[in-house]
This record gives C-alpha cells, structure tokens and sequence, in this order.
C-alpha cells in the first residue's frame, strides 16, 4: 500500500466512526438529518480528539467528541469505543464546554447583523475580540439553558474597548448590548 494512504486510513476509518456514534445520541436531530459537525444545529460538535486509556485488561482506544445541544442549552461529552459502540455520556456543568472558534465567530457575526449596531459600525472600525461563556442565575438572560458569549468590540488599533457585548447563541440574538461585569450593564434584550 502506498505510504500516505496506509498513514490516512486510520483517519478516515475514525471520522467514519465519529460521525456513527453521534446520531445514536442525537435524539433531538432534526427530522431526516443526521450528521453532527462544527456547524449544524440543533446539536454542534465542537471539538473531538482521540485517547487511550488503560484499563485491567490492556490499553482501549477511544474517541472522545464535545457535544453542545442548543434545544437544551446543554453540552455533552461523548465516548466511543474505536469500532463506534457507545462507552458513556456525562453531561458537563454551566459554563462548559470552551467556545469553538466556530461558535465565537458566529457570535460576531450575531453582533454584525444586529441593526442597533449599525450606526456604531459606521462611526469606529471595530475589531472583534472575546468570546468567553457568560453564565448567569435562572432567571437572567443568560441563566441555565443558554449559551452566551462575551464579545469585545475594540477601537482599530485595539487600545479602547468601545463596547462589550452578550451574544446567547441558542436565541442566536443580543442578550446584552452594552454589558458591564459586576455593574450596571444595558438592558437585556
């Protein structure tokens, strides 16, 4: 066999098992889609990498794939064995998982289509900064069953933050549009 086929083959045969193991989990998958990725919706992967752990009997591979559930406002961590057979699922606590890069860019992008913004993007060149998980009490904008994200719009040379705003991606909406930790912040949305 060819050097660069025999070194992608355990690639591709694990992708093959990633995507498996998902939609057995994925009871809340829309009707006749199936396939998780970094993108889709209503449940995301957000990250995903392989392990081996040992046990009595030996070493056992094993994939590992960070599921976030946006009809749930849950996040998820799942377990597969190499041959795609489910190990466990544990969900993971508020304010977990890390954002993925494709979460805080759609975060900005939230903040760029929202017409309040518009006169402020006309005045500054704003650059966009942040992306940290905001999680607040039952009851706030950004309580149990949300995912927000902190965004940062920064002056063009970065030296002055202009605003900070909260992006809560399962509303894909502003939850706040002038927020300020531990003070005053505008109101929520």
């Amino acid at each position: 066999m060819n050097e660069p086929f025999r070194r992608i083959g355990p690639l591709l045969g694990a992708l093959a098992l990633s995507a498996a193991a998902l939609p057995a989990f994925g009871q809340s998958l829309a009707a006749g889609s199936s396939e998780v990725t970094a993108t889709s919706r209503p449940l995301r992967l957000l990250r995903e990498w392989e392990e081996t752990v040992k046990t009595p009997a030996g070493e056992r591979p094993q994939r590992v794939q960070v599921v976030f559930d946006y009809n749930k406002g849950v996040a998820y961590e799942i377990i597969s064995s190499a041959d795609g057979a489910s190990l466990g699922r544990s969900t993971l606590g508020a304010g977990q998982p890390a954002p993925s890069r494709v979460e805080i860019d759609e975060a900005f992008q939230v903040v760029r289509d929202d017409p309040e913004f518009a006169r402020l993007f006309k005045r500054f060149r704003v650059v966009f900064e942040g992306g940290f998980i905001l999680t607040e009490p039952t009851g706030m904008p950004c309580g149990p069953g949300s995912r927000c994200l902190r965004v940062f719009l920064l002056s063009s040379d970065r030296a002055g933050t202009i605003r900070q705003v909260v992006v809560d991606l399962v509303k894909e909406k502003v939850a706040y549009d002038d927020f300020a930790p531990g003070g005053s912040s505008g109101a929520a949305r």
